[in-house]
């Protein structure tokens, strides 16, 4: 059971939820991705955990506040991303089957717990990039400036992160012979 927020700090949160909900459900919308129906839940849950630090949090300055709350959001949005892959590796091959070729599909199901797998254990920046990239659809230039570094260290991370996943898992993981690390409207250039 949550404890109860005395009436003045409840009015506290809830003037700083209302200032900055918008902007945190969009952020939150942007990093999920295919699950951005998750998004206004994340943003509640970051103001509950708000809510349970708030004799701190509350003599910090207001840019302190949302700094905190926006880190808190991503994190959860991490969280959210390590979940949904524990729950694909939880599966069985039986309960993934989607389409009517099952010996295809079971394979395909089974490298792709491989390939996670591969993904968790890569160094943390490349294992960042290999995520935003591959499964937020982030573009390198939106990697770049969230992660703090350039387009053309974006660029070796992924490349880092192909490499990794095929020397793993040797030759049932293809790339396509033109694939780039760069999205549609991005430069090769760093």
């Amino acid at each position: 059971m949550t404890p109860r927020i005395a009436p003045i700090h409840r009015d506290e949160i809830a003037a700083l939820y209302m200032q900055l909900r918008g902007g945190m459900v969009k952020y939150a919308e942007r990093l999920l991705h295919s699950d951005r129906h998750l998004a206004p839940d994340l943003v509640q849950e970051t103001f509950k955990a708000a809510a349970l630090q708030w004799s701190t949090l509350r003599t910090h300055t207001e840019r302190v506040q949302r700094a905190w709350l926006y880190r808190v959001l991503k994190n959860k949005v991490f969280d959210q991303w390590g979940a949904s892959r524990r729950y694909v590796q939880g599966l069985s091959v039986q309960e993934m089957v989607t389409d009517l070729d099952t010996p295809r599909t079971a394979i395909s199901n089974l490298l792709l717990q491989r390939c996670w797998k591969a993904i968790d254990s890569m160094p943390r920046a490349q294992r960042l990039v290999a995520l935003l990239k591959w499964q937020g659809e982030w573009t390198n230039r939106e990697i770049g400036a969230h992660l703090g570094i350039a387009p053309s260290t974006v660029r070796v991370h992924l490349r880092n992160a192909r490499n990794t996943l095929v020397g793993e898992l040797g030759d049932e993981v293809v790339f396509p012979s033109d694939w780039r690390d760069d999205g549609p409207g991005e430069e090769a250039t760093g």
